[in-house]
């Protein structure tokens, strides 16, 4: 056997252990797109998701419905912007409300108005729409229907953080070009 067959790359043959690993990565500047690739890698599951669905529920001695609306993940649609208008009135919300911490949003359609209320729920491109039929009764609980879910994001801009992270990656992979070309100008 040669001795040639026998050589193992220096790096193999170092102990490697995460603070050489991190040393190495430090030393090729390579801080930007390891940084920027773990922002990548940390998006949330609910800025990633993209159904959401409505639950509902109505309270007969109160009269009060509950709408209860999530990821497809089952993470909360917090803080979703709803508008909620009244029969024959599309242009101004009878309503205007945000959902809670749990996604949660109660209200009392007026029974002086009946026909088919639309509820809007709508958060960072990604949103719900029910259609509402009330009757001088109150709630026909059983004719809730959804109409078809949205998924706004491609007609509508990033959130900040989404903005942020791509705004980092894209350094970060400037960098990589920008130091590999000046590695090779150097030879």
């Amino acid at each position: 056997m040669s001795s040639q067959s026998l050589l193992v790359p220096s790096l193999v043959a170092q102990s490697l252990s995460l603070a050489s690993i991190a040393s190495r990565l430090l030393s090729r500047r390579l801080v930007a797109p390891l940084v920027s690739t773990l922002a990548l890698l940390g998006v949330s599951t609910s800025t990633l998701a993209h159904g959401v669905q409505t639950d509902y529920a109505l309270d007969l001695f109160s009269a009060e419905l509950e709408l209860t609306t999530t990821y497809s993940s089952g993470d909360p649609l917090e803080a979703a912007t709803v508008m909620i208008y009244a029969p024959g009135n599309g242009e101004t919300p009878w309503l205007e409300t945000t959902t809670d911490d749990q996604g949660r949003i109660s209200f009392v359609p007026d029974v002086t108005q009946p026909g088919e209320w639309k509820v809007y729920i709508e958060r960072e491109g990604h949103g719900d729409i029910l259609h509402v039929p009330v009757k001088a009764e109150g709630v026909d609980f059983n004719q809730i229907s959804q109409g078809p879910q949205q998924d706004f994001h491609l007609a509508s801009p990033g959130s900040g953080l989404t903005d942020a992270m791509l705004l980092l990656y894209g350094l970060g992979t400037g960098t990589i070009v920008a130091w590999d070309y000046q590695r090779r100008v150097r030879r």
